[in-house]
């Protein structure tokens, strides 16, 4: 049953990272380039989990290296983090907060998708 509605969760959960994204934060302080806070480690856990999602969702079932997962969501992140830029939202474009994100995904595409395939022709 989870299988079978796994893109539908999928779904739910990009959409709420979106959302949460998103809401505005009144009194948002100037933010610094910081790795080393600990909403990075959010960001990274939500793209690592947002892709891994993706993947086995298969909802692209001929992207055997899953390029069309990666892509989506690094959009995803890119987009949020540009629409953070805006006035209506009140918070700050963060090149931190994308590159967490990408870190996250660069890591589940290295663990779930280039290792088996490495395993595989071993």
């Amino acid at each position: 049953m989870l299988k079978k509605n796994l893109y539908l969760i999928v779904f739910l959960y990009t959409a709420l990272i979106i959302v949460v994204s998103l809401v505005p934060i009144p009194n948002l302080p100037l933010p610094k380039f910081n790795l080393l806070q600990p909403d990075k480690l959010f960001h990274f856990i939500a793209y690592f989990v947002m892709f891994l999602g993706w993947k086995e969702s298969r909802i692209f079932k001929k992207d055997r290296f899953y390029l069309k997962c990666l892509l989506i969501v690094f959009l995803v992140g890119l987009f949020t983090e540009i629409l953070q830029g805006t006035r209506f939202i009140k918070r700050y474009f963060e090149l931190a907060d994308l590159l967490a994100n990408s870190l996250g995904i660069l890591f589940s595409y290295l663990i779930f998708v280039l290792y088996p395939l490495k395993k595989n022709h071993t």
